[in-house]
């Protein structure tokens, strides 16, 4: 997505279906539409289900997620996956149910100018074309037809299509200029996509009749003309319009905007079949822009897809195998690739012959830049560990590091610990993390208390401190990433801490404790792809 959409609010604004306000989400959230009560936004509405949808933002992209809706949820025309998120993007249309939303993005710049009533203007007549005018097209425009719908189908890009089709328009009616629009919430404003005059490349004069766009809104051709012995005032009478027609653009049985065109006095008379020819070519242009928009969706997904398989790659290529022994530590992990990836870490290994590393942690973010960022952290680690072995002098060194060679400052809980079977002692930093457990003697898991650390990467200065925790043969560590504690299920609920607590509490191996997790998660969420990349890590000690 362009720099200019990133971190901005988002408004799901309503073009079609029962009334309601607009939607507004803030960035870094997570919204769920619903029927039901407990919904953030209830749609009180049969075709919708009880929770319909959800839209969340995270790293700056909006996505849409349908949560096995009865009815399917629509971006842009093509039903969604159910619990796959989309990436949504500015002007797409999220149908729910009957109701019918834009997709609008704060700070996105666009072109705007105010509508007005044709009421201003005396003698202004404002009619519903009469069916009878749409039987036949002459055979002299046939050709006009077919040339100008090839170059609407073979445009690539929304406004690209826009000017095939104000440009057909303009040659097959006689009107001298012409705007396609697109709604902005309301009819007092609207959005041009793209404008034409003849003989000039903008359309900036035009002045829109509110009551045509009305008309249009509903689906029907509307005209407006004017007798040639009334006098006008400001607006359309000023320019001197004299005739004008707007044609309604109907994407999945919806009318997302409309084709403007107008004539003013001395200027040569439309066509008699004018608005004939351009409901024909509004049909063409509504079953182009409807292509358009599932390719562009289509593309999208694609293109997120393509970044999460190179991720996924390159994060399963650094973490170690799923089980193992180093040293006197035996482990069992699993890591599940979330719908947008993120940067989950961990690795365990040799710091010498009686000292064994383990790293765990969360890099804010995701794609290949989290991936990557991941790489470099535990890289560092592992170097900085060799050298010495302290914990918290490592973290400290990799927490500059980060800061100073992050160009879009990218950040990462972390947590670090050494264990020397020697001493029997485990030195640990929890540098933000905090998603971790201690098992010992059948008691009631718990988190150790750990000196306070930031996150690394926000302060370049900070100083880390270690804390110390005496291990015997059996105790157990789970570390977990928040992406497990985070996990929402339909209701929107959240998996949370204690959920897993107990889930820990009742098991006794390193196997048991990661399976009876991601069992519970799955359950839990309905789903085997979870919204965040998802970790656990439980370490034994085991004896000699």
């Amino acid at each position: 997505m362009a720099d200019d959409v990133r971190h901005k609010t988002l408004c799901l604004t309503p073009v079609a279906g029962p009334p309601i306000d607009p939607i507004v989400l803030e960035p870094d959230s997570r919204s769920l539409l619903g029927r039901a009560a407990e919904c953030d936004f209830c749609l009180h509405e049969p075709s919708v289900s009880r929770q319909h949808v959800a839209v969340d933002s995270r790293d700056g992209q909006w996505f849409v997620t349908d949560l096995g809706s009865r009815g399917g949820t629509f971006l842009s025309g093509v039903r969604l996956s159910p619990r796959k998120p989309t990436p949504a993007d500015q002007g797409d249309l999220l149908r729910i149910g009957a109701y019918m939303f834009r997709v609008d993005l704060a700070a996105v710049g666009h072109r705007e100018l105010a509508t007005m009533s044709a009421a201003d203007a005396p003698g202004a007549l404002v009619e519903a074309v009469p069916t009878r005018e749409f039987d036949s097209i002459a055979h002299r425009r046939l050709a006009l037809i077919i040339e100008g719908c090839a170059s609407i189908h073979q445009a690539a890009t929304e406004v690209e299509l826009a000017e095939a089709v104000i440009r057909l328009m303009i040659s097959g009616t006689g009107f001298p200029r012409a705007a396609m629009l697109r709604w902005s919430g309301s009819l007092e404003q609207v959005e041009i996509v793209a404008s034409l005059e003849h003989q000039s490349d903008t359309s900036d004069g035009m002045i829109f009749s509110r009551s045509l766009l009305q008309a249009a809104a509903t689906g029907c051709v509307a005209r407006l003309s004017h007798g040639a012995e009334e006098h006008y005032g400001q607006s359309i009478a000023e320019l001197g319009i004299v005739a004008a027609l707007c044609t309604p653009l109907v994407v999945d049985s919806t009318v997302v905007g409309a084709v403007y065109l107008d004539s003013r006095e001395g200027e040569v008379a439309p066509q008699p079949d004018a608005a004939s020819f351009c409901q024909a070519v509004s049909q063409v242009a509504g079953v182009a822009l409807s292509s358009l928009k599932r390719i562009e969706l289509e593309k999208r997904q694609m293109r997120l897809d393509a970044d999460l398989e190179i991720a996924q790659e390159a994060q399963s290529f650094l973490l170690p195998e799923a089980e193992g022994t180093v040293g006197r530590l035996r482990y069992a992990s699993r890591t599940c690739a979330g719908s947008v990836i993120g940067g989950d870490l961990f690795d365990i290994f040799a710091v010498d012959d009686h000292r064994t590393g383990i790293c765990f942690g969360d890099i804010t973010g995701h794609g290949i830049g989290a991936a990557v960022l991941m790489s470099a952290v535990i890289s560092h680690l592992r170097a900085t560990l060799s050298n010495g072995g302290d914990p918290a002098a490592a973290v400290t060194e990799v927490n500059a590091y980060l800061v100073h060679h992050s160009s879009n400052r990218m950040f990462a809980t972390l947590w670090v610990g050494v264990y020397d079977e020697i001493e029997r002692v485990l030195s640990y930093v929890d540098a933000g993390h905090g998603h971790w457990l201690f098992c010992t003697d059948g008691a009631a898991p718990v988190c150790p208390q750990s000196p306070a650390g930031l996150m690394i990467g926000l302060q370049p200065d900070f100083e880390y401190s270690s804390a110390r925790l005496e291990l015997k043969p059996g105790d157990r560590l789970v570390l977990y990433s928040d992406g497990i504690v985070e996990q929402p299920n339909t209701h929107n609920e959240r998996f949370e801490n204690a959920r897993l607590g107990r889930i820990i509490a009742n098991s006794d191996s390193i196997r048991d404790d990661v399976a009876g997790v991601f069992a519970a998660l799955e359950e839990f969420s309905g789903s085997s792809t979870f919204m965040d990349d998802t970790t656990i890590a439980s370490i034994e000690i085991h004896a000699e």
